[in-house]
């Protein structure tokens, strides 16, 4: 388990200006700030993000076929926004 520093400082550690260190930044953030799984991860889709009263929920799919959804975080959310930023 990570510290919250340790946790802030790898996803600050991560260069945002290239398609590949916006998807690393993205996976690492998911699986820190919401505690997913990698394969659960890995997994998702762009649908499974969306936004329900006006807050940002993330869809995944656990072992066995579950399906959890929880809301994103303050800190998941800014990852989430600087990544739709630099895609549109």
């Amino acid at each position: 388990m990570l510290a919250p520093a340790e946790a802030r400082a790898l996803i600050d550690a991560i260069d945002v200006l290239t398609p590949i260190g916006l998807r690393d930044q993205a996976l690492i953030g998911l699986m820190v700030y919401s505690l997913a799984r990698v394969g659960a991860a890995l997994a998702m889709k762009v649908g499974d993000v969306c936004v329900q009263n006006r807050r940002l929920w993330v869809r995944m799919y656990e072992k066995g076929g579950k399906q959890h959804e929880v809301p994103a975080t303050i800190t998941l959310r800014s990852i989430c926004m600087s990544i739709w930023m630099a895609a549109g």
